[in-house]
């Protein structure tokens, strides 16, 4: 009971059903949980997945996995002189193979804030699955996942002043039913 009144807490914060919230043991777990999931049902080989060089190793290593297992391709979107991930550089790189985009929502290293409403209609427009790490943004700011147009946000307890060891991903419930899991 006091299990799914935390996942209801938390699906408020966040403007999201309770049935869109996974928890987790962190935001590496989580962003890994993801990763699978979308490896295993939309990467083919060539397909491209585009990250950040800003991007934490927990977002990172993980859609390298996939790469590998799916023989798909890294492309990195260009960093602007001031370090920024923008728009413009953005649509740069994608291309017809760009099935799935995954970067911080605020970089953990120079802390940019993404253009994450304009990426998400991107996204959107192109049937490109958005993940958003938002781990240092969460804490910080009023997450409302529905109008940041995400695909999935995932986040750490313990950036929130909460115990570590505990996370969660939203994940939009038409892809989280189709996702195969990630732990049997």
């Amino acid at each position: 009971v006091e299990y799914e009144k935390t996942r209801k807490v938390l699906a408020d914060f966040i403007n999201a059903k309770k049935e869109e919230i996974v928890f987790t043991n962190g935001t590496t777990s989580g962003i890994n949980m993801v990763s699978y999931g979308l490896g295993e049902m939309i990467i083919n080989p060539q397909d491209e997945i585009i990250i950040s060089e800003a991007e934490h190793a927990s977002n990172i290593l993980p859609c390298y996995r996939i790469a590998d297992t799916k023989q798909a391709k890294i492309v990195f979107v260009p960093l602007d002189k001031d370090g920024k991930i923008t728009v413009e550089n953005l649509l740069k790189v994608i291309s017809e193979k760009t099935k799935i985009i995954s970067l911080a929502h605020v970089g953990n290293v120079l802390g940019y804030e993404l253009d994450v409403k304009n990426i998400s209609k991107i996204c959107q427009e192109r049937n490109i699955i958005f993940v958003l790490d938002g781990a240092q943004s969460i804490a910080h700011q009023k997450i409302d996942v529905k109008d940041l147009g995400c695909d999935f946000f995932v986040i750490s307890a313990h950036k929130m002043l909460g115990p570590t060891g505990v996370g969660a991903v939203y994940g939009r419930l038409d892809l989280l039913e189709e996702m195969p899991p990630f732990i049997l």
